[in-house]
């Protein structure tokens, strides 16, 4: 069995305290670590797929920044259900002489697409994305200044999460999470500490991975979670009346080579992570068991072995895994960039 956290000891309040230091989180391991399946091929226009949104249609919604190929456009590609691909829009760059590169998304109530076009504090942005069919009809700017990872939306709000706040002067990485009403337009931030809607920012301890929060997502009861990636650190989040976040509890610590990226909730509570540095997949069960779902070798995706994961989304009864298949180096099991450019799942029972 799993060793459970202390987590009543591991509560802090934002106000500059620092958690207690744990050891790495115990891990139960599947039967099968090699259970992924391929569930789709990408075309040539998205060789880095990143993050996922269930379409009202009940297709999946894929977003393509194409870091690996800075002449193609950022895309948005659409899934059936089984797997079938097509296009469904070209992110718009507005006036911006560079191509927008599409990260986190999520749909509002409405059908409304909002897009983390990651291109840098000075350059990045939220959009919302407002469509007629797979038609572009509208796109608004909520925010600028701003480099968005992760996004959710919930209750009329927009989440994001910054990986790094370069102009915030510290010893170690600083990274932070937004807050917009979703009728924000056009604001501009200072992508700095001082910034209104930023609800939570938090240091790196590892700084041999200088990037900080990334993954983000809520349970059934409204609770947020993110996860660093640079510490391979999971946190719950508590928020007051006005979503400022007042207090931080640590729920899983794995080995900082793991390197969690996307997390994503189903219907039972399991949060599930992407494990973006040694292509493996968890599970973090509502009282605190993690179990390693999936731990694979370097290799090429091509039979739908997880390469690379950036993020992940319970899609029915499958794990949908996109495989970002780009990053190199220490302590990073990926070892090159190639075809072909997939999408895998594992079956949930």
């Amino acid at each position: 069995m799993t060793k459970l956290l202390p987590n009543a000891g591991l509560i802090a309040l934002i106000a500059g305290l620092s958690l207690p230091s744990v050891d790495a989180t115990e891990v139960e391991k599947a039967t099968n670590l090699q259970p992924a399946k391929l569930f789709a091929e990408l075309p040539a226009n998205c060789p880095t797929p990143d993050a996922f949104a269930i379409a009202p249609n009940g297709s999946l919604t894929l977003s393509c920044p194409n870091f690996a190929n800075n002449k193609l456009q950022g895309e948005l590609l659409s899934l059936s259900p089984n797997g079938e691909v097509s296009h469904l829009a070209t992110v718009p760059t507005l006036g911006l002489k560079k191509k927008a590169n599409p990260m986190g998304i999520a749909y509002d109530e409405h059908g409304a697409l909002y897009v983390g076009d990651s291109r840098g504090p000075k350059f990045g942005r939220i959009l919302k994305l407002t469509f007629d069919g797979n038609d572009i009809v509208n796109t608004e700017v909520i925010a600028s200044g701003i480099n968005p990872n992760g996004l959710r939306y919930h209750q009329g709000q927009i989440y994001i999460t910054q990986l790094q706040m370069p102009k915030v002067k510290s010893a170690k990485t600083t990274s932070a999470i937004y807050r917009f009403n979703a009728s924000d337009r056009n604001l501009a931030m200072t992508n700095t500490l001082t910034d209104a809607q930023l609800i939570f920012h938090t240091e790196t301890d590892n700084q041999g991975i200088k990037f900080g929060l990334d993954g983000i997502a809520f349970n059934k009861a409204g609770e947020l979670f993110t996860a660093d990636l640079g510490d391979s650190e999971v946190y719950r989040l508590t928020m007051d009346k006005d979503g400022k976040v007042t207090g931080k509890e640590l729920l899983a610590k794995l080995p900082n080579d793991t390197r969690i990226d996307g997390i994503a909730f189903d219907g039972d509570d399991n949060l599930y992570m992407a494990g973006f540095g040694l292509n493996q997949i968890f599970k973090l069960s509502p009282d605190g068991v993690v179990t390693m779902l999936a731990d694979y070798a370097d290799n090429d995706g091509s039979n739908g072995q997880i390469d690379q994961p950036a993020d992940l989304i319970v899609y029915g009864d499958k794990l949908i895994i996109s495989n970002f298949d780009l990053m190199k180096g220490k302590g990073i099991r990926n070892s090159k960039h190639s075809k072909p450019y997939t999408v895998s799942y594992i079956e949930l029972n």
